[in-house]
């Protein structure tokens, strides 16, 4: 079966959402959809279809973790409703989360998110006679902040040449 899947093994309820390219959302060429409630143990498939040459983006979490990454998004806030939004659409009730990048390699076409303590992925590798072309997506990584600094701590100072 080819396809996107999300594994929970930890021992608690996971509330996932992932991102996938769609060409009728502008400008940004993503549509983001959850949420997946997935309880310990379980499997939910998320894309059905080859996963091979996609870039997808997921967030999840449990009452105590969350497993995200650096590309910023708004989520709904509750997770007791599904949602089906374009990248760039949020709503009064949204709350911004950080996305992970999922690239995955055009020979693979199906592909499992495994959630647990750390976050682990697997795949299910089957090959693919043509391997399909990913377009740039628009989506940019959002740095982190500096670290500040404490105090009594010297500040880096740029001389002046």
């Amino acid at each position: 079966m080819m396809s996107l899947f999300f594994t929970n093994n930890t021992s608690n309820t996971i509330y996932a959402a992932y991102a996938y390219p769609s060409s009728d959302c502008h400008p940004t060429n993503y549509s983001k959809m959850g949420w997946y409630r997935i309880e310990p143990g379980d499997t939910r498939e998320v894309w059905s279809g080859s996963v091979g040459g996609t870039t997808f983006y997921y967030y999840a979490e449990d009452h105590s973790n969350s497993w995200r990454g650096t590309y910023r998004t708004r989520l709904p806030r509750s997770t007791s409703s599904d949602f089906h939004w374009c990248w760039n659409y949020s709503s009064g009730s949204s709350r911004r989360v950080g996305m992970r990048r999922l690239s995955i390699d055009s020979s693979v076409d199906s592909y499992t998110v495994e959630f647990g303590r750390t976050s682990q992925l697997s795949t299910k590798t089957t090959h693919k006679a043509l391997p399909s072309k990913s377009e740039d997506s628009g989506i940019r990584r959002i740095p982190r902040r500096p670290a500040r600094f404490k105090k009594g701590t010297p500040v880096p100072v740029k001389s002046k040449r």
